[in-house]
């Protein structure tokens, strides 16, 4: 991975899968961060945060401005891969999986959505997590189960910065397991009509997160306009950074 904005960042797909599946077959434990503007955001005000971001297996960016302003700088072809994208390609490889986090309701749609796909799975396979705040879960008791099971896939949607958190808490308890941090990628794979992806044509212009803010004014708007007041900050700081590395390679 190579770092943009501060973030490690692995904008390769192929190379990505492949950290991520080497890691499940070696029976390895980490935690795989899908980054947007409001990870992003996060990171640059929580140096807590921007370290659990980077210590990661592999970082995906699920913010199609970061990828144009990073490949505009660095004179690169970045593409996202988003969180619904990562779920619908991860969930159908036919690894044992366990899914965290959301609502009942939600999850018991998507027992429905799996079984649909042919996708195989266990009823016991699905927590909907209490609503705690992110240190108060009794993490001990919850990867008791997970490593029970001897679950390969972790899925957690709480949501960020709350399941990046969670992951980092939960991991050293695990004995095995990849821990996939998506947020609402669930709702988008199970279609409830309550997220839905831009069409195609904006996506390619770099403008799905218009789409959002019209979508979830109160939710999505506040959080695109914070990320927007630092965006000339990020790019001010990773024009210096590509300069430092332009002089150490000259």
């Amino acid at each position: 991975m190579q770092k943009y904005f501060n973030i490690k960042f692995e904008f390769d797909r192929t190379t990505f899968k492949k950290a991520v599946v080497d890691s499940i077959i070696e029976k390895k434990k980490g935690y795989i961060c899908v980054v947007d503007g409001n990870v992003l955001a996060q990171t640059l005000k929580n140096k807590q945060y921007n370290s659990i971001i980077n210590n990661s297996i592999v970082n995906a960016c699920d913010g199609s401005s970061i990828s144009l302003l990073a490949g505009l700088i660095h004179n690169k072809q970045l593409q996202t891969y988003t969180g619904p994208e990562i779920f619908q390609d991860f969930s159908n490889l036919g690894f044992s999986q366990i899914f965290l986090g959301n609502t009942s309701m939600v999850l018991e749609k998507l027992k429905l959505k799996l079984s649909q796909n042919k996708i195989d799975f266990s009823e016991n396979d699905f927590y909907s997590l209490p609503f705690n705040d992110v240190n108060d879960f009794d993490y001990q008791r919850i990867a008791s189960d997970i490593n029970k099971k001897k679950s390969q896939i972790i899925w957690v949607s709480l949501g960020a910065p709350k399941q990046e958190i969670f992951m980092s808490n939960l991991l050293p308890f695990l004995k095995r397991g990849v821990l996939f941090g998506i947020g609402a990628a669930i709702n988008s794979y199970i279609a409830d009509g309550t997220i839905k992806r831009a069409p195609l044509w904006l996506r390619e212009l770099h403008l799905e997160w218009v789409f959002r803010v019209l979508k979830e004014p109160n939710r999505i708007g506040k959080r695109a306009f914070r990320y927007m007041l630092l965006i000339p900050k990020l790019v001010i700081n990773e024009l210096r950074q590509k300069g430092k590395l332009y002089e150490t390679t000259s």
